[in-house]
C-alpha cells in the first residue's frame, strides 16, 4: 500500500505504510531496526512514531529482544521495565497479572493487537494466555490514557502485538523443556501471494505447577496444560485498501483439581483501512473475545462466560504539514453470563475521541480527550495534555498530565456467589478516577549509549473498597490512593558484541484515608542485563539481574517483607542458517520463600531449540 502520510518535521508518520496501523488497534509485521530509539510506537498517540520522536512516555519491547533473553512466558518477557510490576502468583487463572507505577492490576489496560480480551479474574487478565512464539512486539504506554483508551488505562496501557500474515512462504518452530515438567512447544507457517497472505501458529504447554498445599496428604498443584492457535490473514484489496483479520483459540486445563478446571477464550480481530490520499486514513476495527470458565463435573456445563464486542471508527488526517487530527468512535458491549447463578447482565458503551498532535519543531503538543457514556453510571470525559521539547538531536524533554477511570465491573454492579462467598452487588457504584502527571528527560550521550530520567505522579479517588462479613462482600466507593515515583533507564553499546541495559524506580504510594502505604509495593526496584554476542562461536550470552526492594505484607503496616536479588543466565548456540539450540537457568542462586511472591522457589532449568525456514 501507499505511504500513509508525507514526512513532516519533528515526527516521522511515513512508517505507517509499513506498520499498516491506521489509528486504531494494530500493526502488522515489518522489518524495523531495533535500535531503541528507531523502535516504533504506534500505541501513545494511535498514531506511529519512532521511540525517539513520541511525545508520551513509552517503551518497547522487540521479538529480537524476547529470543535473546530466551523468555517462555509473557511475564518474564515485562520483568525487565522497572515501573511494572509482575505479580508471579501461583493458583489456577491467576499467573499473568501486572500492575503498573504502583496501581493495582485492574488498572492497567492489556489489548492484544488493540483488542480488549478477557480471561483470569474479571479485575484484570492473565497474560499467560498469549504465546511468546507469536508476539512480534510488546508497547508499553505509562501514566493514563483514558484520553484515547476510556476505561482501565489508569496507569497506563500494555499492547501487545502478534506477527502479521506473510507473502511469501515460511516455516518455525521450537521445542523447550525445563524444570517442574515445564514444556513448551511452538509450530507456525506462513504463505501468501502479492494480494494476500497468511499466517498461523500453533503453541502447546504444560507444566506441574507448584505444591499449593504444603504438608497435605495428596498435595493440590497447579498444574496445567493449554493450547494456543493464533492466526493473521491479510487482504490487499486494492492499491490503497486494505483488510486484516486476526483469530485467536486457546484451551487450558487445571489437571490436579476436583472437580476438574478448565477455560476456553476464542475470539476475532479485524480490521479494514482506507488511505483516500497520502495525507488520510479511515480505518474500521470490529472484534469479539468471549472466555468461558468450565468448573463443573460435567465439562460442557460452562459456570462462567465474560464476552466483549467491539466497533472502532477513526479518522485522522495532516492538516497545515503541522496538524495531526485523529478521530474516532468506539461501541462496547460487555457482557457477563453465569449459568450457575443465573446471573445474566450486560453494560453498554459508546465513546468519542478526538487529538491534535502539533508539530511547532522543536516542540511538539499533543492536545485530546474521550467522552465515555455508559448506561449505569453516565458520562466521564477524561482529557490529556503531553509536550515534548527537542533541545537538541541528543537531548529531549517529556511531560504530560491526564485524567482517567475504572469503571465498575459487572460483578461488582450486579453481585455474585462463589462459595462459600456471597457478593452483594452495588448499583451505584461509580468509577474510580485518576488524575496522573509525567515528566522526563532522554539524552543521548553518544552514539548506543542513551540515559532516561522520569517522574511520575498519580492521584486516585473513588477507589471501590471491598468489606467482608462472612459469608458476604460488599464495595462502596471510599478510598483514596497516592503512587507517584522516579525511574532511570540506562542502555548502552560497547562495541558491537556487548550492550548492556540498567533500569530503576523508586516508589512511594499512600492510602489517604488511612495514611498508611499499600501492600505489596517495592520502595525499590533495578533491573539490569548485558549480551554478549561470540561471532566465532556463533553463540550469544546473556546475563540478567532483578532487585526487589522492602515492602508492606498488611494494610496497617505492621510487617515488612524483605528485600531480595534474582539473578538468570541463558546462552543461544547457532546450528547452521536455521537452527539454534539455547539454555537457560533462572534464580541461579536458588533464592527461595518469597512471602509475596509464589513462583520464586529456586532455581529452575529450560532449554530447547528453535528452527526457521
Amino acid at each position: 500500500m501507499k505511504s500513509l502520510f508525507v514526512s513532516r518535521k519533528g515526527v516521522s508518520l511515513a512508517m505507517a505504510a509499513l506498520l499498516g496501523w491506521g489509528g486504531v488497534g494494530e500493526v502488522l509485521a515489518a522489518d524495523v531496526e531495533t535500535a531503541t530509539l528507531d523502535k516504533i510506537v504506534v500505541s501513545a498517540t494511535k498514531t506511529p512514531h519512532t521511540l525517539g520522536d513520541v511525545p508520551v512516555a513509552a517503551e518497547v519491547i522487540t521479538r529480537e529482544e524476547l529470543q535473546e533473553r530466551n523468555v517462555k512466558t509473557l511475564q518474564e518477557a515485562l520483568e525487565r521495565i522497572p515501573s511494572l510490576k509482575v505479580h508471579s502468583t501461583a493458583g489456577y487463572n491467576n499467573r499473568g497479572l501486572v500492575s503498573l507505577q504502583g496501581l493495582d492490576p485492574r488498572h492497567t489496560l492489556v489489548l492484544i493487537d488493540g483488542q480488549r480480551v478477557q480471561g483470569g479474574h474479571e479485575n484484570a487478565m492473565d497474560i499467560q494466555q498469549v504465546s511468546i512464539e507469536m508476539i512480534e512486539r510488546i508497547e508499553v504506554v505509562k501514566g493514563p490514557a483514558s484520553a484515547l483508551y476510556g476505561s482501565e488505562a489508569v496507569g497506563g496501557v500494555i499492547n501487545i502485538i502478534t506477527r502479521g500474515a506473510s507473502k511469501i512462504p515460511e516455516f518455525s518452530g521450537s521445542l523447550g523443556m525445563g524444570s517442574r515438567g515445564t514444556m513448551v512447544g511452538t509450530v507456525s507457517a506462513g504463505a501468501g501471494s502479492e494480494h494476500i497472505g497468511g499466517h498461523v501458529s500453533y503453541t502447546y504447554r504444560e507444566s506441574e505447577g507448584l505444591d499449593l498445599t504444603e504438608g497435605d496428604d495428596p498435595p493440590t498443584y497447579d498444574d496445567y496444560y493449554e493450547h494456543i492457535l493464533q492466526g493473521a490473514l491479510s487482504f490487499d484489496l486494492s492499491d490503497n485498501t486494505e483488510l486484516s483479520i486476526r483469530p485467536y483459540y486457546s484451551y487450558q486445563v487445571a489437571t490436579d483439581t476436583a472437580p476438574e478446571l478448565s477455560q476456553e477464550r476464542y475470539g476475532v480481530n479485524t480490521l479494514f483501512k482506507w488511505e483516500p490520499d497520502d495525507l488520510s486514513n479511515v480505518t474500521l476495527r470490529g472484534s469479539y473475545f468471549s472466555y468461558h470458565n468450565l468448573t463443573q463435573e460435567d465439562p460442557t456445563d460452562t459456570d462462567t462466560i465474560l464476552s466483549n464486542t467491539e466497533f472502532e471508527a477513526s479518522y485522522s488526517r495532516l492538516l497545515l504539514n503541522t496538524h495531526l487530527v485523529t478521530a474516532g468512535y468506539q461501541y462496547w458491549l460487555d457482557d457477563r453470563d453465569s449459568e450457575s447463578q443465573g446471573l445474566f447482565v450486560d453494560q453498554e458503551t459508546h465513546s468519542v475521541y478526538m487529538q491534535d498532535e502539533i508539530d511547532l519543531s522543536p516542540v511538539v503538543l499533543v492536545l485530546g480527550g474521550r467522552l465515555d457514556m455508559h448506561e449505569n453510571w453516565g458520562e466521564e470525559f477524561n482529557p490529556r495534555a503531553a509536550l515534548m521539547y527537542k533541545a537538541t538531536d541528543k537531548l529531549t524533554f517529556r511531560t504530560s498530565i491526564g485524567t482517567a477511570f475504572k469503571a465498575p465491573s459487572l460483578l461488582k454492579i450486579y453481585g455474585f456467589r462463589h462459595v462459600p462467598m456471597i457478593a452483594v452487588g452495588n448499583p451505584d457504584l461509580k468509577p474510580e478516577t485518576s488524575v496522573g502527571y509525567q515528566a522526563g528527560v532522554d539524552y543521548q550521550f553518544c552514539e548506543g549509549v542513551r540515559i532516561g530520567v522520569s517522574g511520575f505522579r498519580n492521584d486516585i479517588e473513588d477507589l471501590i473498597k471491598t468489606d467482608v462479613n462472612f459469608p458476604y462482600m460488599t464495595f462502596s466507593n471510599v478510598e483514596e490512593a497516592m503512587t507517584q515515583g522516579v525511574e532511570l533507564n540506562l542502555e548502552g553499546c560497547l562495541n558491537d558484541d556487548i550492550s548492556a541495559t540498567l533500569g530503576y524506580s523508586y516508589l512511594d504510594t499512600e492510602n489517604k484515608l488511612t495514611g498508611k502505604e499499600l501492600t505489596q509495593r517495592p520502595d525499590h526496584r533495578l533491573t539490569a542485563g548485558i549480551d554478549v554476542k561470540l561471532p566465532s562461536a556463533d553463540t550469544s550470552l546473556h546475563f540478567e539481574t532483578f532487585y526487589t526492594g522492602e515492602r508492606w505484607n498488611d494494610d496497617d503496616n505492621t510487617e515488612r517483607l524483605d528485600d531480595y536479588w534474582i539473578f538468570n543466565a541463558s546462552a543461544t548456540k547457532e546450528i547452521g542458517e536455521h537452527a539454534e539450540v539455547f539454555v537457560k537457568v533462572d534464580n541461579v542462586f536458588d533464592k527461595k520463600d518469597v512471602e509475596d511472591e509464589d513462583y520464586v522457589i529456586g532455581r529452575e532449568f529450560f532449554a530447547g531449540v528453535r528452527m526457521n525456514l
